[in-house]
């Protein structure tokens, strides 16, 4: 059965001083000349985690580079918060991150700004998209965990953490299915958003990475009173609202060895699949920040 996770109201921030920054931020970064704060805003699976194993592999030794030198890493996934805090935990990454693709922003003690709508409200809109268009659209709360580790190579732990959803639905179309410009038509007029990811259709609300982005930009501004320097590493389509928000976006290579074709100005592209071009990004922001 899935955990419901207490959130604030959608748009709010909860009250307080929220700290967001880790502490090694507040000077200069090593003696690097960089006095404003470095946010690397990451995707995970396909970006800082293979796409096939989930694992960061030789991306998890840079990434603690990035943080020894006092570099903020904000996990931005589809992942959800269960999920995020179990490779926050392993890899030790003591940033804030995003959940469900732009749904919420999270720091430690839970949910800063909330700006995706209820799962149970979400699942209610997909049954309607699906009988008004009389097509099946099975979503993770219809599946049972072995279909989902099936469908995804998690581990059944991990498959559960997946099905512990707040904000949004993955789904797969069965049978015949409908065309992509139908199924978006159809959902927006039930006010959901479509959202294309490397393995499934997601549905939620009108949000997305970006907006996820906009926020820690405002929330970080009003915490050191300087807007933070931000970079941004994805892969897929679902990256690239958080790409085109970032001051300096990265996209890495697909397990195909390609790059996702996407419509971001001034993006480089790494030469790297998965965690390997994460590290080629990593040490570009550093040989940066070096060079400032």
């Amino acid at each position: 059965m899935r955990r419901h996770v207490a959130q604030a109201s959608p748009g709010s921030t909860e009250p307080g001083a929220v700290r967001l920054l880790t502490p090694t931020v507040a000077g200069n970064i090593h003696g690097m000349g960089i006095t404003a704060p470095i946010v690397v805003v990451t995707d995970l699976d396909g970006t800082l985690l293979d796409h096939n194993t989930y694992e960061a592999g030789p991306a998890a030794a840079a990434l603690q580079t990035l943080q020894d030198a006092g570099v903020t890493i904000v996990c931005c996934s589809a992942k959800t918060r269960a999920e995020q805090q179990v490779h926050r935990r392993d890899l030790a990454i003591a940033g804030p991150f995003v959940v469900e693709n732009g749904a919420a922003v999270h720091a430690d003690h839970g949910p800063v700004r909330v700006l995706g709508l209820d799962y149970g409200e979400v699942r209610d809109r997909l049954a309607g998209v699906a009988a008004s268009l009389d097509v099946s659209l099975r979503g993770f709360g219809d599946m049972e965990i072995v279909e989902v580790v099936e469908r995804t190579g998690l581990s059944a732990g991990a498959a559960a953490r997946a099905q512990e959803r707040d904000h949004t639905e993955p789904f797969v179309v069965d049978g015949d299915g409908v065309n992509e410009p139908t199924l978006r038509g159809a959902l927006h007029d039930r006010g959901l958003g479509l959202q294309r990811g490397a393995r499934f259709w997601t549905a939620g609300g009108f949000h997305d990475k970006g907006d996820a982005v906009a926020v820690l930009r405002e929330l970080y501004t009003v915490e050191r009173g300087e807007r933070p320097l931000m970079y941004g590493l994805g892969d897929t389509y679902n990256d690239a609202a958080m790409l085109a928000a970032v001051d300096v976006p990265m996209l890495v290579q697909r397990p195909d060895g390609g790059w996702a074709d996407l419509a971001v100005d001034n993006l480089t592209r790494l030469d790297g699949i998965g965690p390997v071009g994460w590290c080629l990004g990593a040490e570009a922001i550093l040989a940066t920040a070096s060079t400032a």
